[in-house]
């Protein structure tokens, strides 16, 4: 007897699917995508305009351009005293071009790099306002620059002599 009913148990046929849901569910994860149309938009245009500056000979002068989603960066800002402020990462990894330039004129570029990247920030207008973070990298993975503000002695590159 106790056959026969575990075998009609196990004999019922295999529920329907359930029916597909007619909205789209939001995106999971978002803590590590841009998910605010205007900076999404301007990450493009920051990765795009890397990738198409060229140095001597025309060989380019990043090969990689990377804009994560914003974070909190926790700054020193004296003896003990620490402030998170949200910075937008961005990433450059070196081209080819990279290596025919002269130490000033790196500096230069640097320096006009994240000058361009924080006034485009501000023309945002967030609240609170967003800064650039920028990082210059080798492909080897070598941390060339790491920018959170211009050094006023102008040297913003290390590593690199």
């Amino acid at each position: 007897m106790r056959t026969a009913w575990l075998a009609v148990i196990g004999c019922q046929p295999a529920p329907p699917p359930p029916a597909p849901l007619e909205q789209e569910l939001p995106p999971a994860y978002t803590s590590r995508q841009i998910t605010d149309p205007a900076l999404r938009q301007l990450a493009e245009e920051i990765q795009n305009w890397a990738l198409k500056q060229v140095g001597p000979g025309g060989q380019p002068l990043y090969s990689r351009a990377e804009v994560l989603a914003p974070a909190q960066t926790v700054m020193p800002y004296g003896v003990g005293a620490y402030q998170q402020e949200p910075r937008l990462p961005v990433i450059l990894t070196t081209g080819a071009g990279w290596a025919g330039l002269a130490r000033e004129d790196k500096e230069a570029k640097v320096a006009e790099l994240f000058r361009t990247l924080t006034a485009k920030l501000e023309a945002l207008k967030t609240q609170p306002p967003l800064r650039p973070t920028l990082t210059i990298q080798t492909p080897q993975g070598l941390e060339l620059a790491w920018i959170n503000y211009l050094d006023p002695s102008g040297k913003n590159l290390h590593g690199d002599e």
